[in-house]
């Protein structure tokens, strides 16, 4: 890896890093300028503008998720892959960068532009939930295939409601506390896996 290579790559650990804490919407040229020690022109100079360098965060950080969470959770009973990757999505973004309390940046980002209809940025972020709905999708017909879960089940209804127990699990665990929201997410997976 060259050096400006090198660069970039720390530019999008940091995007990653911040968008985890505080939002994809928060960072801006001049917060990765600092956060990484260089100039507007040092960040820029390796994405074309602002919402092309939030993509590209975006898109590290969709990298990141399948080398943290997809790959490592397969496995082939897909009822126990996708409860491996059920748990292990509930707290990717600090595993990996060593620190806890993070959110999982796909998540924030397609919160923060929901509605902002004409942002690239959005339809980016809409087409990676797309991406990862659809794996859950497919990983629940391959369940029923294998019969591991019954063949009337709804399979997109069930891909729906393991990826709504995700959304509020991010929500209430600071609320409901740590263990409990922890106790009540494995149990209600379990349930929907009927495991």
């Amino acid at each position: 890896m060259n050096k400006g290579e090198r660069t970039r790559q720390h530019i999008l650990d940091a995007g990653f890093k911040h968008s985890s804490k505080y939002g994809l919407a928060d960072i801006t040229i001049g917060t990765l300028s600092k956060l990484c020690n260089l100039s507007r022109t040092g960040v820029i100079s390796h994405f074309q503008d602002k919402e092309s360098m939030q993509m590209a965060i975006l898109e590290y950080i969709e990298q990141q998720f399948m080398q943290q969470v997809l790959i490592p959770t397969r496995q082939d009973n897909p009822v126990v892959r996708i409860e491996a990757l059920m748990l292990a999505w509930t707290d990717w973004a600090g595993r990996v960068m060593g620190e806890s309390g993070m959110g999982c940046p796909l998540i924030k980002a397609a919160v923060e532009y929901q509605n902002r209809p004409d942002s690239p940025v959005r339809q980016f972020a809409l087409e990676q939930q797309g991406r990862l709905l659809g794996y859950l999708q497919r990983q629940v017909a391959k369940a029923v295939e294998q019969q591991k879960l019954p063949t009337d089940i709804n399979q997109v209804g069930l891909a729906y409601e393991l990826y709504s127990l995700y959304l509020g699990h991010l929500l209430l665990r600071d609320s409901l506390g740590k263990e409990q929201a922890a106790l009540l997410y494995r149990q209600s997976l379990k349930k929907l896996l009927r495991i």
